[in-house]
């Protein structure tokens, strides 16, 4: 049996971010990293709960809109 991928994708729209489930749209969150909390918890509960294959997608021009992280400190 071949289990099917689920993707779920974050896409710029205006002044706000749509999700997009298989392409199509299942909620808009005004900011980005909202929306792809959004969008993991979705992917995360099908995941654990349908058992499919999931993922969580972004064009990568809009990765520089994400808050900016710590990077890790390197082990001594």
């Amino acid at each position: 049996m071949v289990a099917s991928l689920v993707e779920y994708v974050v896409a710029r729209q205006c002044e706000g971010w749509n999700v997009l489930r298989d392409g199509a749209p299942i909620g808009r969150r005004g900011v980005l990293v909202r929306a792809v909390d959004f969008a993991t918890h979705l992917a995360e509960r099908e995941a654990i709960l349908g058992g499919r294959a999931t993922r969580v997608l972004m064009a990568r021009e809009d990765t520089d809109r994400l808050p900016v992280c710590q990077p890790l400190r390197r082990a001594a």
